[in-house]
């Protein structure tokens, strides 16, 4: 598939997007459709999207980026805090020159898609939070876990429980893959991250089209928060996939694609 590193603020960052490819230095065409961006969760990578962006690029532009520290684009650690990954975002935005995309935010991802439609909503044409929340219940033993990993001291854990019970093996491996791709110092830091993030209180001023996606077997935690961000965000709509968890967009790429199509064709009328 097609991939392209630019340099953005001192980091080597690694594109993900579909299409011809362009020359090097030369931002790739995204003006068919909807310029669609895809922000991955902690500890990933934009592959996760490959599928849905597969389905999208029928019609639309969708690309997506590894955050630095993530995947193929360089560092070793989180830039630390959701705000610093917006910041982060506009840049490869800039660099792209992509002018009022839809952000489509997984997870971590989400909050900062969310954090840059607060500050930043002149910029953005739309956002979707799948599987995200306007906070996220880190506890001290999972981050205790997470830092003896990137200590040596344990073994990456494989957490069975964030996906549906109706998940092929082959997907969980897949996302276990993906997460291999990233040093634990990184998704060590985006928890962290996760754990001072807090718009509860701000999701009122939220004034551009929101769709929220959630599977229908998300841990409880996060299912409360998509009730949440749908209820208080004004004009939000919620849309739950079946046999879905929280890996939603390896779980079930075709369903979140059709219901991101609808939600598009909707923005174009």
């Amino acid at each position: 598939m097609p991939h392209k590193y630019f340099s953005i603020e001192g980091f080597p960052t690694y594109i993900h997007y579909r299409g011809a490819t362009t020359l090097p230095g030369v931002a790739p065409d995204l003006s068919r459709g909807a310029s669609i961006l895809c922000l991955h969760g902690s500890g990933g990578n934009g592959n996760v999207f490959a599928e849905l962006m597969d389905r999208l690029a029928e019609t639309h532009s969708p690309c997506a980026f590894d955050q630095p520290g993530h995947g193929r684009t360089g560092g070793l650690d989180s830039l630390g805090s959701i705000e610093r990954m917006t910041d982060f975002t506009r840049s490869v935005l800039e660099k792209l020159g992509v002018v009022r995309p839809v952000l489509l935010g997984h997870s971590m991802g989400g909050a900062v898609a969310l954090d840059y439609a607060l500050r930043y909503p002149q910029e953005l044409r739309a956002i979707i939070l799948c599987s995200s929340a306007a906070r996220f219940e880190i506890t001290d033993e999972l981050l205790d876990f997470e830092q003896r990993v990137t200590e040596g001291k344990e073994r990456r854990a494989f957490r069975r429980e964030i996906f549906s019970s109706s998940t092929a093996p082959d997907v969980m491996r897949r996302a276990f893959m993906e997460d291999m791709k990233t040093d634990p110092r990184a998704r060590y830091g985006d928890l962290l991250a996760c754990r001072e993030w807090n718009a509860e209180a701000r999701l009122e001023a939220l004034a551009l089209p929101c769709l929220v996606m959630v599977g229908e077997d998300e841990l409880p935690s996060l299912a409360q928060q998509a009730e949440l961000l749908a209820s208080r965000i004004p004009g939000a709509r919620k849309q739950v996939v079946s046999k879905a968890a929280h890996a939603l967009p390896l779980e079930a790429p075709d369903a979140l694609a059709e219901a991101l199509l609808g939600f598009l064709s909707e923005l174009e009328t």
